[in-house]
C-alpha cells in the first residue's frame, strides 16, 4: 500500500488593505506643509460657501451637514490638487489589493476608467457619523481639512472588524481608531464598516471631504 502525501498549509483569509498618507510630511510636487496649508484654506472657503447656499444633506450624520456629491468636479485648483492626491491613493490601494498579481494590478489601473465622487462634511461640536459602508464602489476614504474636536475618546475615525465572531471571541480588538489631522488622507475598501466617533464639544468645527472610487474595467485586460 502506497502512502499518500498530504499537503498542509496555513494562510490568512481576511487581509484588509488600508491607506494613510500625511501629505504635510511628504516631499515632492504638491506636497509638504505649506502646500497643504494653502490648499486646505482654499478648500475650507469653498466648502463653507457652498454649505451656506446648498440644501442640507444629513444621511447618517449627527450634528453635521453634507454637501452634494459633485465636489470633485468643481472647477478650482485646490479641487484639482485633491483629485490628484486621491488618484494616488487609489493606485496604491489597487496595487496592494492585487499585490500577488502586479501585472494585473497595473493593467486594471491603467486601462480602467475610474469613477470617483466626493462630498464635504462639516461637523459641528459633538458631531458624529453612524456606522456604515459605501455601495457601488471599490475604495472609499476621507481627506481632513480642519479637525476640531479630536482628543482622548473623541473625534476618531473608527474602522470596524467585519467579523462579528472574531470580536465576540476577543480574537480582535474590534476597532482600529485613526486620529484625524489636517492634511491626512485615508482610504480603505468600501465594504469595510466604519463610523465617526462624536467630536468633543469644546473642540470646534471639523471639515473633511469623503470620497468613493469605482472602476469601469474592460472585459479583456490583454
Amino acid at each position: 500500500m502506497t502512502a499518500t502525501a498530504t499537503l498542509s498549509t496555513t494562510f490568512t483569509c481576511w487581509p484588509t488593505g488600508f491607506y494613510q498618507a500625511d501629505l504635510t510630511a511628504m516631499e515632492g510636487p504638491g506636497l509638504g506643509s505649506e502646500t497643504v496649508k494653502e490648499m486646505n484654506g482654499q478648500l475650507r472657503t469653498l466648502i463653507l460657501e457652498a454649505a451656506a447656499r446648498q440644501p442640507e444633506y444629513r444621511f447618517g450624520v449627527i450634528g453635521g451637514q453634507k454637501s452634494s456629491l459633485d465636489i470633485l468636479r468643481w472647477e478650482h485648483p485646490a479641487v484639482d490638487w485633491l483629485r490628484g492626491r486621491i488618484l494616488a491613493a487609489i493606485r496604491d490601494l489597487t496595487l496592494d489589493a492585487l499585490s500577488d498579481k502586479e501585472e494585473l494590478a497595473a493593467k486594471v489601473f491603467e486601462k480602467s476608467e475610474i469613477r470617483a465622487e466626493g462630498w464635504a462634511v462639516v461637523y459641528r461640536q459633538g458631531g458624529s457619523h453612524r456606522q456604515h459602508t459605501h455601495h457601488d464602489s471599490a475604495f472609499s476614504g476621507t481627506y481632513y481639512i480642519e479637525t476640531g474636536g479630536v482628543g482622548p475618546g473623541g473625534g476618531h475615525l473608527q474602522l470596524l472588524d467585519p467579523r462579528p465572531a472574531a470580536v465576540a471571541r476577543q480574537a480582535s480588538p474590534g476597532v482600529c481608531a485613526v486620529q484625524p489631522t489636517p492634511g491626512l488622507l485615508v482610504g480603505f475598501p468600501s465594504w469595510l464598516p466604519h463610523s465617526v466617533q462624536a467630536t468633543l464639544h469644546n473642540g470646534g468645527t471639523r471639515i473633511c471631504i469623503a470620497w468613493n472610487a469605482a472602476f469601469n474595467t474592460p472585459e479583456s485586460l490583454s
